[in-house]
C-alpha cells in the first residue's frame, strides 16, 4: 500500500497553478499557437488530416503521393486519434498546435492524478519540476509522437497505483491495455513501466519479491494480450507491424546513426534535467536543518527513488540504438518530475507551512500571479497563426501554393527531396506533392534561388511571384 501523508492544513493553490501556468505560456507564446513546426511533427500532422479526409487508412497511413505513401516509420494510433480532431473541429493550421497542446494538457493532469493518488499535497510541485524541462515545452507545440504516447503511459502508472489499493485485476489490466495504446504509438519505447513493481519494491519493499513478481507478469500479459487478439484477428495491423519493425526498429539499429554517441541521450537526460536540480538545490538551501528522514518522510523518499528509477528504465534502453534525439524520451520527464517532487516534499512543505496565507504579501503574490496568467494567454493569442519559424519557407509555400490546384504534383531541385519539412509544409496546406524526378516533366518546378542555372531557361518560364527563398518555374510545353 502507498502510505499516507499525515493530514496538515489545507493550503491555497490556485496562485502557484496561475503562475506556473502563465510562466509556461509567455515561454511558449510564440510557438504554442504558431504556424510551424518541427519537421516530425508536420509529417505526423499532415498524416492525421489525410486519415481525416479518408486519404490513406487506418493501417496504412498517408503523407505524400511521392514520399511515403504507405507509411509505417511507427504504429499508427496516434494519427488516429489526431485525426478525429480534425474530424470534428476541421483540418485548419492551427488545429495541429490545438492537438499538441491538448495532449501536453492531459499529461499535466496525469501527472497530478498520480501526485493526488500518493496522497500529497501541494499538486503544483510535480508540474512545475515538468514544466522546467526545456524538451517538455518544446514538445508541447511540436505535435512529436511522444506526446500522445505520455498520456497512455503516465495513466498506465496511475492505474498501477490503483491496483495497490483494490480492484488489483481490473486495474492491472488498465494499465496494461494503457501500454498497449502506447506501443501502438510509437511502439516498444512505451513498454518500459513494466519494470515499476520492480522499481517499487527495490525501494520501499512494501510487498514480497513474488508478489512483485506477480505483477510484473500480469502487466506484461494484460499488455500482449490485446496486440496478440488484435494480430490475430486483423491481418492488416500484423502486415502494418511487421513493416515497421523492419522499416523502423530493425533499421535503425543496424543501419541509421544520427548521434556520435551512445550516450547522448544520457547527456540530453542531464541537460534537461538542470532546472529542476538547480531548483532542488535552492530548496534545499532555504530549508537548511529541515531533516528529510522525520517521521513518514523515509517511505516518501524511497518512493521518490521509484519514480526516478522508472524514469532512467525509460532512457537507458535508447542507447541500444545510435538512432537518438532528446524527445525520445519525453514520456519519461513525468516520472522524474514526480521522483523530485517526493524527494524534496518535507522540504517543500515545512517551506510553505511558514508562510501566513491571508497576509497582505501573499494576496499581493495571487495578485501577481493572475497578472502573470493573463500576460502570457494575451501572448499566445497575439501569436496565433504567425509563423513561428521557418517564416521564409512558409511565406513561399503560401504563395506558391495560391497557384495550384489541390492534390497537385510539382517538380522540385532534385537537392530539396530531403528537405522533409518543405514537402510536409506542401502536404500539409494543400495535399501538394513534390517529385524530385525532373523527367516526369510536371507543370512546375520549384527551386531554391541559390539553385537557379541558366539551362533551366531552356525549358521552363519564372513565373513572379516575388518569393523569398524560392523560385518558381513553369514548364514550357
Amino acid at each position: 500500500m502507498i502510505p499516507q501523508t499525515s493530514p496538515s492544513k489545507r493550503f491555497p493553490s490556485r496562485p502557484f497553478f496561475f503562475l506556473i501556468l502563465g510562466l509556461f505560456m509567455i515561454v511558449g507564446s510564440k510557438t504554442l499557437l504558431s504556424e510551424g513546426m518541427f519537421m516530425d511533427g508536420l509529417i505526423y500532422a499532415t498524416i492525421a488530416k489525410n486519415l481525416s479526409l479518408r486519404i490513406g487508412s487506418f493501417w496504412n497511413p498517408y503523407f505524400t503521393a511521392t514520399c511515403m505513401s504507405d507509411f509505417h516509420e511507427h504504429p499508427p494510433l496516434a494519427f488516429g486519434i489526431q485525426s478525429l480532431f480534425y474530424s470534428i473541429f476541421g483540418d485548419a493550421l492551427i488545429i495541429d498546435k490545438a492537438y499538441s497542446l491538448f495532449t501536453f494538457l492531459v499529461n499535466g493532469f496525469a501527472i497530478a492524478a498520480i501526485w493526488k493518488r500518493l496522497l500529497l499535497r501541494h499538486t503544483w510541485l510535480p508540474l512545475f519540476l515538468w514544466l522546467l524541462t526545456p524538451t517538455v515545452i518544446w514538445a508541447s507545440s511540436n505535435n512529436v509522437l511522444e506526446n500522445t504516447m505520455s498520456i497512455f503511459i503516465t495513466l498506465s502508472v496511475f492505474f498501477y497505483l490503483r491496483s495497490e489499493e483494490n480492484n488489483k485485476v481490473l486495474f492491472l489490466c488498465l494499465s496494461g491495455i494503457l501500454l498497449t495504446l502506447g506501443f501502438l504509438c510509437k511502439g516498444f519505447v512505451a513498454l518500459f513501466p513494466w519494470t515499476f513493481p520492480l522499481w517499487m519494491w527495490l525501494s520501499t519493499r512494501q510487498k514480497s519479491f513474488m508478489m512483485m513478481l506477480k505483477d510484473c507478469l500480469c502487466l506484461i500479459f494484460f499488455t500482449l494480450l490485446p496486440l496478440i487478439l488484435l494480430f490475430m484477428l486483423l491481418p492488416e495491423a500484423l502486415i502494418s507491424m511487421e513493416k515497421y519493425m523492419n522499416v523502423q526498429v530493425i533499421n535503425s539499429i543496424k543501419n541509421v546513426q544520427t548521434v556520435h554517441s551512445r550516450f547522448y541521450i544520457l547527456e540530453r537526460l542531464l541537460l534537461d534535467l538542470i532546472p529542476a536540480c538547480i531548483c532542488m538545490v535552492l530548496l534545499l538551501m532555504a530549508g537548511r536543518g529541515k531533516s528529510l528522514n522525520a517521521h513518514g518522510e523515509k517511505n516518501l523518499r524511497n518512493q521518490g527513488i521509484a519514480f526516478i528509477l522508472l524514469g532512467l528504465s525509460g532512457v537507458l534502453p535508447i542507447m541500444i540504438s545510435m538512432k537518438q534525439s532528446g524527445f525520445y524520451i519525453l514520456a519519461t520527464f513525468p516520472f522524474f518530475a514526480i521522483g523530485f517532487g517526493m524527494l524534496f516534499f518535507p522540504i517543500t512543505n515545512a517551506l510553505l507551512e511558514k508562510i501566513h496565507y491571508p497576509s497582505r504579501m501573499f494576496s499581493v503574490f495571487g495578485g501577481l500571479s493572475y497578472f502573470v496568467f493573463l500576460a502570457g494567454l494575451f501572448l499566445v493569442i497575439y501569436f496565433s497563426g504567425t509563423p513561428g519559424r521557418d517564416q521564409n519557407k512558409i511565406d513561399d509555400t503560401h504563395r506558391v501554393l495560391s497557384l495550384l490546384p489541390e492534390g497537385s504534383i510539382i517538380n522540385i531541385h532534385p537537392e530539396l527531396w530531403h528537405d522533409w519539412s518543405l514537402q510536409a509544409y506542401y502536404a500539409r496546406n494543400k495535399n501538394v506533392s513534390l517529385d524530385p524526378n525532373t523527367a516526369n516533366r510536371r507543370k512546375f518546378l520549384l527551386v531554391l534561388k541559390s539553385q537557379l542555372s541558366d539551362t533551366l531557361s531552356l525549358h521552363y518560364t519564372p513565373v513572379n511571384l516575388s518569393l523569398r527563398e524560392y523560385a518558381l518555374y513553369r514548364f514550357m510545353e
